[in-house]
Parts: structure tokens; sequence; C-alpha cells
């Protein structure tokens, strides 16, 4: 292989060829290479005695269908211009005990964003430890900093991970909500804020003045926007107040559920999501059925019914105004229910009254974006049967916005 061959398709610079073995049995080309020219690693000095310390092989980029394999010989310099000892350095390699090129990590970085680890490590007869460190050294290298200068909305939420000896995980993701891009993401044993104390050191560092927002209606989230971002507005998404009625409805349905005979039982029997999917989304069956079992189960009807009225508040209101006196007024037939379920959701609807209405004040805003992107973080745990290395997996979650999830990991 010439020079200027190994330079342009393996990076390699000063040095030439020697020898080839080819290895049939393993479907390797071994390829002994010499370095043209000696010198100081400290100074650069030409005058140096070399003493050979080891000789190293180093896997290069494919050629072909053969692995690529480079034999060097490694010395150990003195220098007679700066007196100094040094080990001769290999500047293709990224780091001093790196056995692969640079040209070979980069085209195990491309192909991790086509393929799994284990096929990248297959197609270059590469342990997967190996090509999981390197790709894990080149995300640390491109979300080392994340610039938060100029974010202006954000959206926070949590997602459960794991249960471990009876202790809940979740991570705390916050995202740019213009950019999609993800800020930050911290880890917890339960639901708080203590998972977004680097984050707000972040915050105060970078001077960021955050705008908006969006949320859950989580009290420990609210107390820490009030106190660390007091001149943001707080939006709580319409999604988890449709999701916190829907948990609501299905706690009414398990409660009815519960009191009956067998007869009737059998009715409610596989029907959870009949009364869960939103009623423009049923087929005509469906529609029928739900209808007959509204009529039969009263209190299960006004519930369901109130589910899609509270619906149509956010699909009809057109400002803020008029979605005000539409909640308010939701919460007062609730409560004339006397069902509890609904009292309490009046209760809960009333008490986040105005980042509930914050919806409408900044052109319907929703953290929906981090809805979908959580379902992409599971879909990332099932890639890989959970993650061990939680560095890494926390790495894989700032570039999953780039990544494509109908293929696998």
């Amino acid at each position: 292989m010439s020079t200027s061959l190994m330079y342009f398709t393996q990076g390699i610079r000063g040095f030439q060829h020697e020898s080839f073995d080819f290895s049939r049995k393993h479907g390797t080309v071994y390829q002994k290479i010499v370095r043209k020219d000696l010198r100081c690693p400290e100074c650069n000095g030409s005058k140096v005695t070399a003493k050979w310390l080891r000789t190293r092989d180093i896997k290069g980029v494919k050629s072909g269908r053969w692995q690529l394999c480079f034999i060097i010989d490694v010395h150990r310099i003195y220098c007679h211009e700066c007196g100094s000892w040094a080990v001769e350095k290999l500047p293709f390699l990224s780091s001093s005990k790196s056995r692969i090129t640079k040209e070979l990590e980069r085209s195990i970085v491309e192909l991790r964003s086509e393929i799994s680890i284990n096929a990248v490590a297959g197609f270059f007869d590469l342990p997967w430890r190996t090509v999981k460190n390197v790709e894990k050294r080149h995300l640390k290298k491109k979300y080392h900093k994340i610039e938060l200068k100029n974010v202006r909305i954000i959206g926070i939420d949590e997602i459960f991970v794991s249960r471990k000896k009876g202790v809940e995980k979740y991570l705390t993701i916050v995202r740019d909500l213009e950019s999609g891009a993800v800020l930050y993401v911290g880890k917890g044993k339960g639901k708080g804020v203590d998972a977004l104390k680097n984050f707000t050191a972040k915050l105060k560092r970078a001077k960021t003045k955050i705008a908006i927002i969006a949320m859950d209606m989580s009290k420990a989230y609210t107390a820490w926007a009030g106190e660390n971002l007091p001149d943001a507005e707080i939006v709580f998404d319409h999604f988890h107040v449709i999701k916190l009625m829907n948990e609501k409805l299905d706690k009414v349905r398990r409660r009815i559920t519960a009191n009956l005979d067998e007869e009737h039982r059998k009715l409610l029997k596989n029907q959870r999501f009949l009364f869960l999917r939103n009623v423009e989304n049923l087929s005509p069956d469906a529609k029928l059925l739900l209808d007959n079992l509204r009529k039969t189960f009263r209190e299960l009807g006004e519930v369901s019914m109130m589910k899609e009225a509270l619906r149509s508040i956010y699909r009809q209101a057109g400002n803020e105004f008029r979605a005000k006196a539409a909640l308010r007024n939701w919460c007062d037939i609730a409560r004339e229910t006397d069902i509890k379920e609904l009292t309490d959701m009046a209760k809960t609807i009333e008490n986040h009254l105005d980042g509930i209405i914050a919806y409408w004040r900044t052109d319907k805003l929703s953290n929906a974006a981090m809805e979908g992107f959580n379902n992409k973080v599971r879909w990332l745990i099932r890639q890989a049967y959970g993650y061990r290395d939680q560095e890494y997996f926390h790495l894989k979650i700032f570039d999953l916005p780039n990544i494509d999830t109908n293929r696998k990991l």
C-alpha cells in the first residue's frame, strides 16, 4: 500500500510500507509499516536515539471484505537536543492505549447512526465493548457543553426507568421546545426536583432567561420554577390534564367493577380502553357499545361524558377568557354530580387554573413533544434491554433527537 493510499484511506502519515502478510484463515491482511523519520515527541528534534520498546497491532478501516491490521514497532526515544526520554507517539491514534485508528473510529461512529452495536462489531471484527466505548467518547465530546444562553421555552418531564428492590428510578428530562434539543438529563430515586440541582446551577451560570416552562401539575416542579425562574410563565400541559382525567375515569371504573355481581362484571370486562379512547377515534360499533355501557352504569357514564366535555373545551375555546369561563363551569357541574373523583378533579383544575389557562396565553403551547420523546426513551431502553452504563445511556438520550427510532440500535 502506497504512503498516499495509507494517508487518504487510513489517516496514516509519516510511515512507509515494509511488508504484507495475508492470513486467509482469519480474513485479515497484516501490513508492517515503519516510520520514515524518527523525531523527539517533546521538541521535535531530529538528533535522537531510538530503543525498541514493543510491537503493536493496530486495526485499520476494512478493505473490501478483508480486515486490515497494521504492525508497528514502537520505540523509546532519547533526544540529544533537549535531553529527554519519551515513548514514540502514533498520531493516527486517538489515545496512546487505542488499538484502532482514528479513521476506523470515525467509520464506527458513522455506521452507528444506521446499524446496531453488534452489527458494527461484527463487520469490523471488534468486541462490542470497543464499539460502544468509541461511540461513548464521541458523544461525550459532542455533548460536553450544552448551550443554554439563548433558550427561551423549556419542557420538563419525568419518565419511569426501572424498579429495583422496591425503589423506583426516574429520569428528569429537560428539552428546548423550540429546537427539540435535550438540555439536561438527571436521575433520581423517586419523583422530585433533586435531579434538577445540576441543571439549576447551569442555568445560573449561563444567565439563561427562560420565558415559558411547560410541565405537569407536580407541586415539586411548580415550587422549583417559582424559586429558580420566578419570571417564567408556567404552562400546565393539556396532555397531562386529560391524562389525569383519564386516571380518574379509570379509578371510577375499577371501583364500580369491584362492587358488581359476576353477570354485570362481565359487561365491563376488557372494556377499559373503550372508555379511555377519544370518542372520535371509535368505530360505529364501539360507539354504540360505549353508549349502552354509559346508560347501564350511570356513574361511570357521567364521568365518561365529563371527560369528553373537558376535551371539548380544549378544542373549542378560542381564547383564555372563554377557556377560563368554560373550565369554571365544568368544575361547577363536576361538583353537582357528587362523584368523589370528579370533585377531586374539579379541585385540581381550580388550584392550577392559571397554569392551565396559560395554554391559551402561549398560543396553545403543548408539552406533547416531551411525551413523544419519552416514548423514544422507552424504545431506547428496549433496544438495549436496559443500560448498565448510565453515563452512556444519558448520552444516548442527548443524541436521541437525531436518531430514527424505526430501526434497531
